[in-house]
């Protein structure tokens, strides 16, 4: 469904030239759930702006349903590390906020956002403001207000991180079992062991700036575990020290 051909981007400034990624090559499938850890400064976030077209390489391609990617697609949706609501439009109306930006807020597209935000718990909630909601809430809104525009594969970009941890266990469940019952494709960028081995099919470990792959990991469990619950599992240790070695 995706993939990132041999990617590297190098920044310019006037103290000199910096790399941030080298020679860079990955693939995603239709359905997986993928997480991209590494070192701080290894272009995670990076890899996330050149999918979704708002940085260009200076070399390499990203090719999406066999077309390149040269500029923002809609059928790429984007979370960020906060929530971005804005504070003085209720629920609603915010997560109609890509289908307005896109042109797309028709009457059946509204209607798909209020269908998702009452099947994920929010629907009493929809004409409320987000100072009403607690923070993993909040974050469900967000998600919700991507999904909105039907794109095909979702970045994640560190989307917990401002959260408690308890309420960051909740809402990794809560996020997850969204997007396995809406059918996308997920990447994640985290620093997060732990989170990226109990959400993912696939972890791409990257080397120290300038990034590349350095190891990838496929996880092998009972595809209907929640995240939380695969913290339980035997397995989940032996991938944990397995990435964290990697990391050292």
């Amino acid at each position: 469904m995706l993939k990132l051909d041999n990617i590297s981007l190098i920044y310019h400034s006037k103290l000199g030239e910096t790399q941030a990624l080298k020679n860079l090559s990955l693939s995603v499938n239709d359905g997986e759930f993928i997480s991209i850890v590494g070192p701080s400064g290894c272009g995670k976030s990076t890899i996330l702006n050149i999918i979704s077209g708002l940085i260009k390489t200076s070399s390499g391609s990203v090719i999406l349903d066999g077309q390149v990617v040269t500029k923002p697609n809609p059928k790429i949706g984007y979370m960020f590390q906060r929530d971005n609501l804005f504070e003085w439009l209720n629920i609603l109306s915010n997560v109609k906020l890509g289908l307005v930006t896109q042109k797309k807020a028709t009457k059946e597209n509204v209607s798909y956002a209020k269908n998702l935000l009452a099947k994920y718990g929010l629907g009493d909630f929809t004409y409320h403001h987000p100072s009403n909601l607690s923070g993993g809430m909040r974050q469900r809104v967000a998600l919700i207000r991507t999904l909105a525009t039907k794109p095909e594969i979702l970045l994640l970009d560190e989307p917990f991180s401002a959260l408690d941890y308890q309420t960051r266990l909740t809402v990794q469940n809560d996020v997850y079992k969204i997007i396995r019952d809406e059918h996308k494709t997920a990447i994640l960028v985290t620093h997060d062991i732990g989170e990226a081995v109990a959400m993912s099919d696939k972890i791409f470990i990257l080397s120290k700036r300038p990034g590349t792959i350095k190891k990838i990991i496929t996880t092998n469990f009972d595809s209907n575990l929640t995240p939380f619950e695969r913290r339980k599992q035997p397995n989940y240790n032996t991938y944990f020290d397995e990435i964290w070695e990697e990391l050292a």
